[in-house]
């Protein structure tokens, strides 16, 4: 695995993770009762996410018992890569927290909350790609 890549990778999945926590909280601050596997979501990604940004090269070189260690709503799902197992705790979340904010705050906002994730997710995407490439060659 590249570690330049897997960092740049890392990066975009703590920015995506802060993009999600704050609307997390906008959410608690109106006293929105929030469901579990939000918080759970959220949680194991994070400690994925520190692994991740800290020890890249890990990144594929887990197993999957070390990563079913970690709390979280995709225990299990992923195998061992840890950037597959963070990017569906992500989207969890982010689904979870998309069904709860258009009731809150409305459909025009969480569009344009949702287009700053959009950006966040291409860019995943692409270093991911970029980083499968590296890692076959």
């Amino acid at each position: 695995m590249s570690e330049e890549y897997g960092k740049e990778v890392c990066k975009i999945l703590d920015n995506i993770w802060s993009q999600l926590s704050e609307m997390l909280v906008e959410l608690i601050n109106r006293k929105i009762e929030i469901p579990h596997a939000i918080k759970v979501a959220l949680d194991g990604a994070k400690v994925l996410i520190i692994l991740c940004k800290y020890h890249p090269k890990l990144a594929f070189d887990v197993s999957p018992s070390m990563l079913d260690s970690v709390q979280g709503f995709c225990v299990g799902c992923c195998g061992a890569d840890l950037v597959s197992r963070v990017i569906c705790e992500l989207r969890t979340a982010q689904d979870l927290l998309t069904l709860k904010a258009v009731s809150v705050f409305g459909e025009e906002y969480v569009k344009m909350w949702q287009r700053k994730l959009d950006e966040l997710w291409r860019q995943v995407g692409y270093e991911y790609t970029q980083l499968m490439k590296v890692d076959r060659v």
